[in-house]
């Protein structure tokens, strides 16, 4: 019997959590001591229920500053602001996740979106494999600096050397992390990521937002689970599906749908109740549950949402037009993926008026057909077999 140890460091929601659902699953079903060490702890019952694993508190950074996101432009800027910003921080963290490893001695780990967990595992024997989605591993078949331009950043020779000084600046402040833990120095940034023996993405090269990457095993997603059918509202227009969060433009979008006069089923996680009271009634209805999205898929006419990775691959596989309003930059470089194959259209969280876009989304057939053509390339990779391929790897 192995001991398996699972971590999630960054970000939020349920996505992180649903790409470590088929490595414990497979670990169960070999017989394996299992443990996820997660940074929300509420979430879990609503992704991990039927499984069984020690469970843990991650270590994270605490009080992130705020920053605009427009000016991180690459991967090194991202673990500089959000994860640690000087080698004092570093090393606590470092000091956190090692009393981790020391303390349960894993033989395999299963790292998600866990930047700071991989820099304190660098000095380990132990087994390491990365999951995630494309945003959560960079790619590391490029081997110049800087590590991960993001799709945003301008490729200018003097925007590229800005980044390379980045890359070079974190690197050096995890290398005095290693120093004092008495470890060998990291030979460049993209180490830190290519120290794991697999990269295994929840993913499709349709939706990497970083683009396919050569002889990298895409694993697609697992099905969802299942939850209360949907209730849509009475109408005759077309079945518009939302999943949405209370942003800055809520009610214009809403004011938009309602003159549409379509069928919209919404899901907004921290709507007021005066708010959806206002807005309830002929053809527009909420649902303060989360529905099965299957069952959507095969009602809905199009769908809108703020471009989470597994949401967009749901929907992406069922072959539905998009109509996406990122709230973060992770959620924009998913959007722009879809919008580059034509079966989505890009809004923007603050704007005043979302009538052309939601117009668009119930005219335009070519947004269907271009969906239909990349369900297929979807359908003809692998998919669904996640649990299975962790099998082979947990051996």
């Amino acid at each position: 019997m192995a001991r398996v140890l699972c971590v999630w460091e960054q970000g939020s929601n349920l996505g992180h959590l649903s790409n470590l659902r088929a490595p414990i699953q497979a670990a169960q079903d070999l017989g394996h001591e299992i443990t996820l060490v997660a940074r929300e702890l509420h979430r879990i019952p609503e992704v991990m229920s039927g499984l069984r694993f020690g469970l843990m508190q991650a270590p994270f950074k605490q009080f992130v500053p705020k920053v605009d996101a427009t000016a991180i432009q690459c991967y090194a800027q991202l673990l500089a602001i959000q994860c640690f910003s000087s080698p004092q921080e570093l090393l606590l963290y470092v000091r956190a996740w090692r009393a981790i490893f020391d303390l349960l001695r894993p033989d395999i780990v299963f790292f998600e979106h866990s930047p700071t967990a991989l820099v304190a595992a660098w000095t380990y024997g132990f087994r390491k494999v990365l999951v995630g989605s494309g945003f959560d591993i960079p790619r590391t078949d490029v081997l110049e600096a800087p590590l991960q331009a993001f799709p945003t950043a301008p490729r200018t020779a003097e925007a590229m050397e800005q980044l390379r000084t980045v890359d070079q600046q974190v690197l050096e402040l995890i290398n005095q992390v290693h120093a004092v833990q008495g470890g060998q120095a990291m030979p460049r940034l993209g180490a830190l990521y290519a120290q794991a023996e697999a990269q295994c993405l929840m993913t499709w090269p349709e939706m990497d937002c970083f683009g396919p990457r050569p002889g990298i095993h895409y694993l697609g997603r697992e099905g969802l689970q299942k939850q209360p059918a949907p209730e849509w509202p009475a109408g005759t227009g077309p079945k518009v599906f939302g999943y949405l969060s209370n942003f800055t433009g809520l009610e214009f979008l809403l004011q938009a749908l309602q003159a549409a006069q379509v069928c919209v089923l919404l899901f907004v996680r921290d709507i007021s109740e005066e708010l959806r009271s206002r807005y309830t009634g002929a053809g527009l209805a909420f649902t303060s549950h989360l529905v099965d999205l299957a069952q959507v898929t095969a009602e809905a006419d199009w769908v809108v949402h703020h471009a989470n990775h597994g949401t967009s691959a749901t929907f992406l596989l069922a072959g539905l037009p998009q109509l996406a309003i990122p709230l973060h930059q992770e959620q924009l470089f998913n959007a722009l993926r879809l919008v580059g194959q034509s079966c989505a259209l890009l809004a923007y969280q603050d704007q005043a008026n979302y009538g052309e876009a939601v117009a668009a989304m119930c005219q335009r057939t070519d947004l269907r057909a271009a969906a239909k053509s990349v369900q297929e390339a979807c359908k003809l990779q692998e998919s669904g077999r996640s649990v299975e391929y962790f099998r082979g790897i947990l051996g």
